[in-house]
This record gives structure tokens, sequence and C-alpha cells, in this order.
């Protein structure tokens, strides 16, 4: 029944958005800091949504919210990425406590590697991952290869590092799914 619930919450979502503080978030999202939202869906549900940059005040508030009340996942709307740090300790959290992830439009870069903790790992037909490898290489590469290995996905984090910081390999939701970085694809409905 939930995934029911978060596949339709995804399709109305995108079908729904309007800007406010973030790209995609509707202009009834709460924004709670960090490029975080608290979304509502016409049944009363709520999700924690990502729609944008991860700093370290997403971080934070992401580890607050999670203290606080019991978040099932997080639904990224878009991220360009950002924070590595940060963006390994919402990881590591969302994985501890075993949330789902879903990606509606487009994760990139350390955003993939909240994506890649969640236990269930879903993308709309239309979204797309992006990886890279980082900008500061000789530091960044042990942190990103340790965390990755945690995450079950050495293989993949080894073939970002072959992609230049200035270029990003683009993963369609289907190649995802074939790379066991997706466990599911959501499809609208007209496709």
């Amino acid at each position: 029944m939930r995934r029911v619930l978060l596949a339709a919450l995804a399709v109305a979502f995108i079908a729904g958005c309007a800007p406010t503080g973030g790209l995609l978030v509707s202009e009834d999202a709460r924004e709670v800091g960090g490029n975080l939202f608290v979304e509502t869906s016409t049944g009363g549900n709520q999700f924690l949504v990502l729609d944008g940059e991860i700093t370290s005040e997403t971080s934070f508030t992401f580890l607050s919210l999670v203290e606080q009340a019991e978040v099932e996942g997080l639904v990224i709307a878009q991220s360009p990425g950002g924070d590595l740090l940060a963006s390994h300790q919402i990881g590591r959290e969302i994985k501890a406590r075993k949330m789902n992830t879903i990606v509606l439009v487009s994760c990139i870069s350390a955003c993939v590697d909240i994506f890649v903790a969640g236990q269930r790992r879903e993308m709309t037909d239309i979204a797309e991952l992006g990886l890279h490898s980082a900008t500061d290489r000789d530091v960044s590469y042990e942190l990103d290869r340790r965390y990755w290995r945690e995450m079950g996905f050495s293989e993949i984090n080894e073939k970002a590092y072959q992609v230049p910081n200035s270029r990003i390999w683009i993963i369609a939701p289907d190649r995802a799914r074939e790379l066991r970085l997706a466990t599911n694809i959501i499809r609208s409905p007209d496709s």
C-alpha cells in the first residue's frame, strides 16, 4: 500500500510542482532548512523532500528530523550534489534506519551517495543519476571508496572515479536498475 502511495505521490508531485524555496516543491511545502522540505499529499501523508544542494545544514537538519520523528524515507526532487561528508552522514543514517529513497527528476554527484543508501531505491522513469570523480580527488577517493563499499557498490564508485570531475556519467533509470542502483522504476501512466 505504501509503495502505491509513494508511486502516486511521485507522479502527482512532478505534475503539480510550482516554484517556491526549492525548484520543484509545491507552494504549500514547508521548508525545514538545508534545502529540505515537508510536503503533504492530498491524502494528508507527509514526505521529507530534498530539493537543492546538499550542505552541512542539510545533514544537520536531516539528522535532527529523524531523531524527532519517524521518517520512512527521503524523496529527492532534484539535487546537483554538494558536500561529500554531509551526504555520507545522511546516507549512513538512511542505511542504519532502513529508510527508502526515491528520485523524481535528478540526483547528481554527492546526491547519489544519499540515494544508494536507501533500502528500497526508486526512480521515476524520467529521473537520472549522475556520477563523477570528486573535486579533491586525493582526499575524497579514499572517503568515497570506504563509503561505497559500506553501501555495497564498490564497482560503481570505481567507474565513477574514471570520469573527470568536469564531466558527468549520466545513468538513466533502466541502466540504474541493471546496475542495482535502483530497485524499482516508477513508470508514468502514459509510458
